[in-house]
This record gives C-alpha cells, sequence and structure tokens, in this order.
C-alpha cells in the first residue's frame, strides 16, 4: 500500500525518493494518465522530461507499483480508499487510524506549478472530506441530544492536521446544534435498537421518518446511521428516551429474542418486567455457563436471590476458578439438597477444605448432572490417592452422566479428567480420549484451554517439548478470553516447569509467578502448592519446597505431594 497520509511511502519498503513515489500517487488517484502529459507535468523544466520520467520508472520497477506504455497506470491501492469508505460508513475510529497527517505531509521537493497546485487542491479536498464525516457525526449527536459529544467531535476534526486551514479556503455550512423533537428521536432509536424490524413491532409517525431520512440519520435501505461512541446492545450511554423504547420493543417480542432490549431498558424495569425478563435472563445465565462463565455471572447480577439463581451464581463463580467466593456465596444462600451438596463438594474438595466426600451421596440421590459431580468427585479423591485405574473409571461414568444432562462443559471436563487418569496409569487409551474431550469442546474457550493443557502434558512427555509448549500457549490464549483463572494459572505453571527442565531459568520464574499471582487470586490452594513447589526446587530451597510439600499434604493432594517430596531427596546431603 502507498500512504500518503502523514507523508509518502511504500508500506513495508525503504524507498523514499519523492518524485517517483509522487508519480505513483498521482495515478493511483487520477487515474491513467498519458506518458508525455506527466513527463510534462512533472519536469516542466528540463530539458528532456521524458528521459526524466524514464529513470523514474526504472527506479520504481522492482517494487511493480506501474503499468502500461503509452499511457501509464498505477496498479497499487493507498490509504485514501478505507479512508474514503470509513468516512462513508460514519466509522471514525477508522478514520483516526488512517488520517495520520494531512495528504503528503511533510514531503519537500521542487514542484511544478501545476503539480504543486495538484498536490494543494488534492490536500485541502481530503481534509474537507473528513471534516465532513466529523461534521456528519457531530449533526447526528446534536440532533439526538448529544450536545457535548457533538462539540468534541468538531473540535476533534479542528486539531487534525490540514483541516483548519482547508476550512480557510472552503467555507462549509456548520452542523445544526439543535436536538429532533422527542418523537422523531424515539423513531430513530426504534430502527437503530431493532433493524429491519421495528416498523413491524411499532407504530411509527410517517412525519418523524421523513424528517430521519432528511437528516440522514436512517439511509435508503432503513438502516440507523451508527453513533459515535456508542456501546451497541447495553444502555451504557443511551438516553433515557432510548431505553424507554428498548423496553417498549422488548414487552411486544418473544422473550427470547426480547432479552437485549430488555437489558438496556433494565433500569425501568416495572415488576411485571422483572419476571418476564428474568425467566429469559435465567435461561440465558444457564446457556452460557458453559462457554462463557463470566458473562453468564453477570447476567444475574441484579436478579431477585431465589434459589435457582443462587446455585447459578455458585456454579459461574466455579467455572472461574473463584473457588471462596462461590463457597461463601453458598453458604449464604443456605441452600441445601443434591444439587448443592454437589456443587459444595467440588468447592470444598478444590479449596483443600474437609468434608468434600461427605456431600457425595446426597449429590447421588439428584439429577444426572448432580450425579455426575458426585461420580467426578469421587474420581478426584481416587486421583489424588494414586488410584488411578478407579478414577478413570469414575470419569468415564460422570462423562456419561454429564451428557444425559447436556452439560457439554462438564461433560468435557470428566473427559479430561479420565484422560489424565489414563496417562498416569500408562494406558495407550489416554489421548484418544483427548481427541474426544476437544471434539467436544468445540469452539468454547474455557473447554479447549483445558483440553489443550493436557494434550500438552502427554506431547511433553513423549518427548515432543515444542509441541508442548504450542499447545501450552494455546490453553493459555483460551484460559485469557474465557477469563478463567484457574486455567490460565495452570497453564502458566506448566509453561514454567517446561522452561526450567529446557535450562531456561529466568523463563521459569517469570511463569511461576504469574501462575502464583492467579492461583491466589482464585484461592486454588492445590495449584497454589504445585507452583510454590515448583518455584522451591527451581531456586533450589530446600525450607520452601518442604512447606509446599506441606501444603499438597493439607489439601489432601498425596499424589502430587509424594512426587515432589521425591525430589527433596535431591537436596539433601549425602
Amino acid at each position: 500500500m502507498l500512504r500518503t497520509l502523514g507523508g509518502l511511502h511504500l508500506e513495508g519498503e525503504t524507498f523514499s525518493r519523492i518524485k517517483p513515489l509522487l508519480l505513483v500517487a498521482y495515478l493511483a488517484i487520477e487515474g491513467s494518465q498519458p506518458r508525455r502529459r506527466l513527463a510534462e507535468m512533472f519536469w516542466p523544466e528540463a530539458q528532456d522530461p521524458l528521459n526524466n520520467l524514464s529513470v523514474a520508472l526504472s527506479q520504481l520497477r522492482p517494487f511493480r507499483v506501474i503499468e502500461g506504455e503509452e499511457a501509464l497506470r498505477a496498479v497499487i491501492p493507498t490509504d485514501l480508499e478505507p479512508l474514503h469508505r470509513a468516512l462513508c460508513e460514519g466509522r471514525l475510529s477508522e478514520v483516526r487510524g488512517l488520517y495520520r497527517g494531512a495528504f503528503l505531509e511533510g514531503v519537500e521537493a521542487p514542484l511544478g506549478e501545476e503539480l504543486e497546485e495538484w498536490v494543494w487542491s488534492t490536500r485541502e479536498r481530503i481534509a474537507l472530506e473528513v471534516y465532513r464525516g466529523y461534521a456528519a457525526q457531530a449533526r447526528a449527536c446534536f440532533a439526538l441530544g448529544f450536545t457535548e459529544r457533538g462539540q468534541a467531535l468538531l473540535s476533534e476534526a479542528l486539531g487534525l492536521n490540514g483541516v483548519r486551514h482547508a476550512l480557510e479556503v472552503h467555507t462549509p455550512p456548520s452542523p445544526c446544534p439543535e436536538p429532533l423533537p422527542r418523537e422523531v428521536r424515539k423513531a430513530y432509536w426504534a430502527y437503530a435498537l431493532l433493524p429491519g424490524r421495528a416498523a413491524e413491532v411499532l407504530s411509527l409517525n410517517p412525519e418523524a421518518l421523513e424528517r430521519l431520512y432528511e437528516e440522514r440519520l436512517l439511509d435508503g435501505t432503513g438502516q440507523a446511521r451508527p453513533l459515535e461512541g456508542l456501546t451497541p446492545g447495553t444502555s451504557v450511554g443511551l438516553p433515557i428516551e432510548a431505553q424507554e423504547v428498548a423496553l417498549t420493543l422488548a414487552r411486544r417480542l418473544p422473550l427470547r429474542g426480547a432479552l437485549p432490549l430488555y437489558q438496556i431498558g433494565r433500569a425501568l424495569w416495572s415488576a411485571e418486567d422483572q419476571e418476564r425478563a428474568g425467566q429469559a435472563l435465567l435461561a440465558e445465565a444457564r446457556r452460557m455457563l458453559s462457554e462463557n462463565p463470566a458473562e453468564s455471572l453477570r447476567l444475574l447480577q441484579g436478579l431477585a436471590l431465589e434459589p435457582q439463581v443462587q446455585l447459578l451464581r455458585a456454579r459461574a463463580l466455579e467455572r472461574l476458578g473463584r473457588y471462596q467466593e462461590a463457597l461463601e456465596a453458598l453458604e449464604e444462600s443456605g441452600l441445601q439438597g443434591a444439587e448443592a451438596a454437589a456443587v459444595r463438594g467440588n468447592l470444598l474438595f478444590r479449596l483443600g477444605q474437609p468434608g468434600a466426600e461427605a456431600q457425595i451421596q446426597e449429590a447421588l440421590q439428584g439429577s444426572s448432572w448432580a450425579q455426575g459431580e458426585a461420580l467426578n468427585l469421587q474420581g478426584l479423591l481416587a486421583f489424588s490417592r494414586g488410584e488411578f485405574g478407579s478414577a478413570a473409571d469414575l470419569f468415564a461414568r460422570a462423562a456419561v452422566r454429564f451428557l444425559a444432562a447436556a452439560e457439554t462443559a462438564r461433560q468435557v471436563d470428566a473427559l479430561n479428567n479420565r484422560a489424565v487418569a489414563l496417562f498416569e496409569q500408562g494406558s495407550p487409551e489416554a489421548e484418544a480420549v483427548l481427541g474426544e474431550a476437544l471434539k467436544a469442546a468445540g469452539d468454547v474457550p474455557l473447554l479447549q484451554a483445558r483440553a489443550l493443557l493436557n494434550l500438552g502434558v502427554v506431547r511433553e512427555r513423549q518427548g515432543r517439548s515444542e509441541e508442548a509448549q504450542q499447545l501450552y500457549r494455546q490453553s493459555l490464549e483460551a484460559a485469557q478470553k474465557a477469563g478463567a483463572l484457574e486455567a490460565e494459572g495452570r497453564a502458566w505453571n506448566n509453561l514454567g516447569a517446561l522452561f526450567h527442565r529446557r535450562g531456561k531459568p529466568e523463563e521459569a520464574e517469570a511463569a511461576y509467578r504469574k501462575a502464583l499471582a492467579l492461583a491466589r487470586e482464585g484461592r486454588e490452594w492445590m495449584l497454589t502448592a504445585a507452583v510454590l513447589a515448583n518455584l522451591a526446587e527451581l531456586r533450589s530451597d530446600p525450607a520452601s519446597l518442604e512447606e509446599a510439600i506441606a501444603l499438597l499434604q493439607e489439601a489432601r493432594y498425596a499424589v502430587l505431594a509424594e512426587r515432589y517430596r521425591g525430589r527433596l531427596e535431591a537436596f539433601r546431603p549425602r
């Protein structure tokens, strides 16, 4: 691409001769031109301008940016095309990134009169086009009552290089700062919030729609002009009339389609809205629990603290690795029964607190999901005792229960656990089960993170450390995308251990520190102890390693504690 805004250069190249680059810019903007005309325009005082042109073309030949014989044309895009598209579509965020300065700003070269006039007129034309784009957005803001935002956009435009000078030469009309009537503004929000369907759901005043077309707030297809600075799908920054319209639309739509609009109008809910929208929010939060527990938690905020809401909130916190918060929320709710026991048992185990086993029998009397949780917890307890065959069988049974309950996330977790148990047992089935887990994970980041992490462990133990590192990185990215502290911490811990084994102590320490911070933030004590043990070993610090082993024992993670106790022997004097 040829960059012409804020300078003049070929992207990715060091070539800096002004006249040849200016020739490319001229042809890219003005289109095909006769060779002789170009020679006379660019070298008007030369004895043989055609020769000068030939020299410039030879300098440009390695870049293949100009074609033709008698008539020449540029075959390279410039930054002006995406700028024009962004301005036409009102995407000022893109305009800001593209308009890096005035056209050919800072380009110093002796130019003939005609070429110099072309540079200045083009510079002014582009600056005016940018100003008009800002002014159109400012007018939209004024029209919809966002006076301060409109004024800020105009001030921003005047501060752009080249704009103020262009306005001194040309004087386009300033946008009217007066807002439209309230009824017209509400008609705009109906079209903006429910594109293509607003007129079907609401009875809108034809005169209001005519005014919106006149103001260019609706285009020829009935699409509302997007407004700079507003976040789609939220009430952030929206005026009260927009929230009123959102709520009116939501009340007239089927429940699932109404949910985003209910969320925008949430501050205005009546008791009836609270009940109807609450059902939709709860259903959506339950659906989002597997793929995006952070969003699930957000959806639950503000809902009445009914048992199903409190239980789902605890599960969302658990999925995010925020175990202590989840346990506190569960205990504060006073919830009892099989479902609560299933969640409580998992949390107690994760936090290394006593009482996890006592929850199993009650959970086994509950739904398929609660039974799956109980079986999975039994598997974790068996694994911690080193009973890998028994653990693998329990995880397999848990996966079946989760499948029956349509709990995909927990099914994937159980398959992951089964694969790890099989691997510890030395079974060749482990990799096939991990493949099954990855397939079931689909494109859900949190589920991918856990499956990729375990596959990385398999690759590392097979001696394929480069593949393992890549899988750990992929797991980390997926965990960060999901916002899951525990999964992110485990990925950093595995990376640290890999770096340590490969003789990269500084990289290992940095990774361990990140893992430790995440484990502590999530109060994931088993992971905290494991990372502390790894750090102690890295620093050759037997006292810290003994303390980490004690923490693992307290967390009842005997297998890992025994593994590190064996390594502790390396520190003993012989």
